[in-house]
């Protein structure tokens, strides 16, 4: 939820589908004389979703400080450039340390049953862009284009002087075209505008006369550029998801073609011939490199004979 850190007690956040979206820093923010609206600022991104419902809600928490001298202030709301709706907070109306928080979920307009209003509720179109390079159209679409994909909250300290009837008093916006050239764009990353269905009917709300303090100058303005993921991407809002490593990177069809080979080489490994190798016993390493032969018959040895005493005969084994 945006506030400012001068005045945390006053928030502004957007509802998508009924949920807070999330936000991300606008590190440029307004262009022009727009930097200077108010004399706070906050500047935010939110991510935005085809045909989706959005509100914006306002919270004030009265915890003493600088809210206490406040006796009342005015959100006046305004999308795509058009004003939409303004509400007043009453300081009478909270009690210290509790939160006052306020939804708007469209343009009230009138409606033709008495004491009631009609809703338009907000909801995100697509732009889609044209290649039409024609002057007048390049010059109208810029227009258009200027305020495209933005909402703005001025707050004002206000006085109460009383009231002044009922109902919101607002006329129904035209149905806008979203079909812009993309000269007109200049390089920006909008994706989508504000367009409007039908909300039904609600009460019609008391209009009030007021006294603006500080020479009717906004105390605090809540800027959102809302974008889908894609734009907030190349807007570098946010970073892209990192390139997934190894097989994750990879195409189904990639993946079976690397299968296949894969196959074919072990269906090869198979169908080649191996050399079979003869088992072989225990080599023993002598010091000397001395081997027999144990294969063949030994030869066969001449001995010698001598004769000794009485005409015997006897082996001379001292002979080599």
């Amino acid at each position: 939820m945006a506030f400012v850190p001068e005045a945390p007690g006053i928030k502004v956040s957007i509802e998508v589908n009924g949920s807070t979206a999330q936000e991300y820093d606008d590190q440029d923010g307004p262009q022009g004389e727009d930097r200077d609206i108010a004399y706070q600022r906050s500047d935010k991104y939110v991510e935005s979703k085809d045909d989706a419902h959005f509100a914006i809600v306002y919270e004030v928490t009265q915890n003493g400080g600088w809210l206490d001298h406040e006796s009342a202030l005015s959100f006046c709301l305004s999308v795509d450039g058009d004003s939409k709706d303004s509400v007043v907070w009453e300081a009478y109306k909270t009690h210290r340390g509790s939160t006052w928080r306020h939804s708007v979920p469209g343009q009230r307009v009138a409606s033709a049953h008495s004491g009631m209003e009609s809703i338009r509720k907000f909801k995100f179109s697509k732009v889609t862009t044209v290649d039409d390079m024609s002057k007048e159209r390049v010059s109208k679409d810029i227009k258009a284009a200027k305020s495209l994909g933005t909402i703005r909250v001025l707050v004002y300290s206000i006085r109460v002087l009383g009231t002044s009837g009922v109902g919101s008093g607002f006329a129904a916006s035209r149905g806008a075209n979203f079909e812009i050239a993309e000269k007109a764009l200049k390089g920006k990353a909008v994706s989508h505008g504000t367009s409007f269905t039908d909300g039904g009917l609600v009460p019609e709300v008391r209009r009030v006369t007021v006294h603006y303090n500080h020479d009717k100058k906004p105390i605090m303005a809540f800027n959102f550029k809302y974008r889908d993921r894609d734009a907030l991407h190349k807007e570098l809002v946010i970073p892209r998801s990192p390139t997934p490593q190894g097989i994750d990177r990879l195409s189904e069809a990639e993946i079976r073609r690397l299968a296949a080979e894969r196959l074919d080489d072990m269906n090869q490994a198979r169908r080649s011939p191996t050399m079979k190798r003869e088992n072989k016993g225990p080599v023993i390493k002598r010091e000397n490199a001395e081997f027999y032969d144990l294969t063949e018959e030994p030869a066969k040895r001449e001995w010698k004979k001598v004769k000794i005493d009485n005409n015997r005969e006897a082996i001379d084994l001292t002979d080599d």
